[in-house]
């Protein structure tokens, strides 16, 4: 099922973190706190990782609904989703580090 939230529309696994993403993509450097240059880098390419996954999963609903995956399709779509939710982990815990 996929949700509206201020990111926009999400899968609904995901809209509890649509705060997060809403920040991501308006102001990726609210997340780093300081002038650590490696977290910002780090912030960047889970942000670069993100958009990619993201363009992969519309595209898997867009291909129809589950009935007419193949089991490859749907486990690869399961490995994304599991780790959009590592990246959004990682967001969070650098965040907190800040």
């Amino acid at each position: 099922m996929i949700v509206a939230s201020s990111a926009g529309f999400l899968p609904s696994g995901l809209a509890g973190y649509s705060s997060l993403i809403a920040a991501l993509w308006s102001t990726p450097k609210s997340f780093i706190m300081s002038d650590d240059i490696s977290g910002s880098e780090r912030v960047s390419q889970i942000r670069n990782e993100l958009v990619r996954l993201f363009t992969e999963q519309t595209e898997f609903f867009r291909k129809g609904v589950r009935g007419k995956h193949t089991e490859s399709e749907l486990a690869e779509y399961d490995k994304r989703r599991e780790r959009v939710r590592r990246l959004f982990r990682e967001l969070d815990e650098l965040r907190k580090a800040a």
